[in-house]
């Protein structure tokens, strides 16, 4: 990649901040000038803005980018990541699949004791539904 594209990327900006902060309050007495030449030194000889791949198991979708695209993507969606480099959405922002369910479980016991009511208790009418609502409790509280 172009080093002149990358110089001004939010995520160099804020590591050369970071990394000068930090060199400067470990040594006081060096010239802060020097350290932020130091660094950016650093950053002009061991940065490199590879080409990476990401994909996505769930899809079954790969998407090309760079590393700086790659960085700017964790630090906006803020991904659960895993010791091997697995991305989870987190859990607030994604529906529960098995909350979907479980609700669809309520949903229907809800109707099935609405029906239940509209017979007189004891009827065989009245017992199928509660059966059938007995039911949908017990998947509910499985």
């Amino acid at each position: 990649m172009n080093k002149i594209n990358v110089k001004d990327h939010p995520i160099l900006v804020q590591y050369r901040d970071t990394m000068t902060r930090i060199l400067n309050s470990k040594y006081p007495l060096m010239n802060k000038n020097d350290i932020e030449k130091a660094v950016e030194f650093s950053i002009q000889k061991r940065f490199k803005d590879f080409n990476l791949s990401i994909q996505n198991k769930y899809i079954g979708k790969t998407v090309d980018m760079t590393a700086l695209a790659m960085l700017d993507y964790i630090r906006n969606r803020e991904p659960i990541i895993t010791s091997y480099g697995t991305m989870f959405r987190k859990h607030d922002t994604v529906p529960n699949p098995m909350g979907k369910v479980i609700q669809s479980f309520l949903d229907l016991r809800k109707a099935q004791k609405k029906e239940m009511f509209k017979y007189p208790k004891g009827s065989e009418m009245f017992e199928r539904w509660n059966l059938l609502q007995n039911l949908s409790k017990i998947d509910t509280n499985g």
